[in-house]
């Protein structure tokens, strides 16, 4: 089943769209992940009802019919509460709609749950929620990733087809990974973040989770779009077209697997690694070692930059303007620290305290504008490989998912399975994680320059389609 298919039957006959939404709600009510925060039962149905009714008079149906779709719970939909994984938002409800959902609405999506997350989308393990962990429908003892948890979950266990979720070092591709489906983080700007919380709003970007590429194809085409209110989305809208991509003669850019950079990498994740390697030179691509100078200061860069963005995008939830305010208070000094000691949880704390001192003026800055002038080097290497190459291929995470109940005494931990990701945002670039093969197993990451993101998802149509014939 696919998005294609689910139209068509709707649209033979073969049940109606109340039917659909009705066994999804059937499904997520009975959920024993904890991917959902929130679930819209009676909003679903009766905009259900509504098209149907649309189908039945003949009207022009969107090209996102009667689909149910899950969306992160930092997205703003006027129908729910959006909590950011947080007790800070714990009861907040918004009073308008992110770009990426009336891009939804207006093709007739019906968006049934708000999903779990890390909190406010800090953290690389699906742990951090005010509402609790989610568990990896692969294996219910090891955790889906994060930050985009719920959804990762929502379409690996079957309940969507599609979800939406953000990616900010790695919080779409990460999850797919450990959950073995396909999520893409597509370039920076294509996806408008009106109306999305901001974590690090130079990094954060709307991506989007499927098990195959004609749907994130489908479901790409729909929520990118121009944004008058978004300063960095695209002026126009971008063509996602479907070609046939032949990987014959393309130079592909890899590491070599012997590289002291995957000194710490899963035997398992490196021989999937090379599996899907080798697929590639059976697809008649050239494989061509490539040296990173700066990929090693990636983490330590991403750290840096998004830790000061979060600690000033943060600074809004005082609960006197937004959020969560304390019982008891004697001035209004104590109240903000009081309110956001309360409402935030210990890994949002430590990121913003960390991003303050890289922001304080009394060392004039010097390890944030440090940070900015390697993420340039960084982005600038990309860029350089990128123009004499087609695509570069990674692993998409150095590791297997672990499992729920193991604790890190480093609070870094979070960050070290990120490396091949992260770069991807500090760039602005584009990046896909595929499954290579069944269950808990290592994913790869395809990579592409900016706005390349129509090659990008053909690349990996074709190597999906290559690994499923074999």
């Amino acid at each position: 089943m696919n998005i294609e298919t689910l139209i068509n039957d709707y649209k033979e006959g073969k049940y109606s769209v109340e039917e659909v939404i009705r066994t999804t709600l059937d499904k997520i009510k009975n959920d024993d992940l904890n991917a959902y925060i929130s679930i819209d039962e009676e909003g679903a149905i009766k905009r259900a009802r509504e098209l149907d009714e649309k189908l039945k008079n003949n009207e022009e149906v969107g090209k996102l019919f009667g689909l149910p779709i899950a969306v992160k719970d930092n997205i703003s939909y006027d129908q729910m509460k959006m909590t950011c994984g947080s007790k800070m938002l714990e009861d907040f409800k918004p009073v308008y709609n992110a770009t990426v959902i009336e891009n939804l609405l207006k093709e007739d999506a019906i968006i049934v749950a708000k999903t779990n997350m890390d909190e406010f989308a800090m953290g690389s393990r699906g742990k951090t929620s005010y509402f609790g962990p989610t568990k990896n429908p692969l294996d219910k003892e090891r955790v889906t990733g994060g930050s985009s948890s719920g959804s990762a979950a929502a379409v690996a266990s079957g309940d969507f087809l599609v979800s939406l979720g953000t990616d900010t070092g790695g919080s779409v591709r990460g999850p797919a990974a450990f959950c073995n489906i396909v999520g893409y983080k597509p370039t920076y700007g294509l996806m408008s973040r009106y109306g999305v919380v901001s974590m690090a709003n130079s990094l954060d970007q709307v991506s989007l989770f499927a098990k195959d590429i004609k749907d994130v194809r489908e479901l790409s085409s729909v929520v990118s779009s121009p944004d008058e209110k978004d300063m960095t989305s695209i002026l126009e809208l971008y063509d996602f077209s479907s070609e046939d991509y032949d990987f014959a003669g393309k130079k592909i850019g890899i590491i070599d697997i012997d590289s002291a950079i995957y000194d710490t990498i899963d035997e398992t994740v490196k021989e999937d690694y090379k599996k899907a390697l080798s697929v590639l030179k059976y697809l008649g691509a050239d494989l061509v070692d490539v040296d990173f100078k700066y990929l090693k200061y990636a983490n330590n860069i991403y750290n840096v930059v998004m830790s000061s963005e979060v600690s000033s995008n943060m600074s809004r939830f005082d609960g006197l303007r937004f959020g969560h305010q304390a019982d008891s208070y004697e001035s209004v000094e104590e109240m903000f620290t009081r309110s956001r000691s309360e409402g935030f949880g210990e890994e949002v704390q430590r990121r913003i305290a960390l991003g303050t001192v890289y922001l304080s003026a009394n060392d004039d800055q010097r390890i944030y504008k440090q940070g900015l002038k390697i993420r340039a080097l960084i982005k600038k290497e990309l860029e350089d490989l990128l123009s004499d190459l087609d695509l570069l291929v990674t692993p998409t995470n150095i590791s297997l998912p672990p499992r729920l109940d193991d604790d890190y005494d480093d609070p870094l931990s979070d960050f070290i399975s990120d490396g091949f990701n992260v770069i991807v945002n500090l760039a602005g670039m584009c990046g896909i994680s595929l499954p290579v093969r069944e269950g808990i197993s290592g994913s790869v990451q395809f990579i592409a320059n900016r706005f390349d993101d129509k090659k990008l998802l053909n690349a990996g149509e074709r190597f999906l389609r290559s690994i499923n014939e074999n």
